[in-house]
């Protein structure tokens, strides 16, 4: 599994902790299942919109544009 660095302000740490608590599991495992069910989401509306031929073509002309701002520094800009 990849590791990926989260930043957590203090107030989210603290409902965070409440939720472990409550559910007696870690913060981590908590991060996790929330991680996991937002791809599991992404995925399904991915597969939903591949359906529609109008969005499919959109969505490969988007994945095989070159123009824009590159990856890198959209990741820099929102400091992910």
């Amino acid at each position: 599994m990849k590791t990926i660095p989260v930043n957590v302000s203090n107030t989210d740490y603290e409902w965070l902790s409440v939720q472990a608590k409550q559910r007696k599991m870690t913060v981590a495992t908590i991060i996790e299942e929330m991680v996991v069910d937002a791809s599991q989401r992404a995925d399904e509306e991915t597969q939903y919109l591949l359906n529609d031929p109008k969005m499919r073509e959109r969505l490969l002309t988007a994945k095989n544009c070159t123009e824009g701002i590159p990856y890198e520094v959209v990741r820099e800009k929102l400091r992910i």
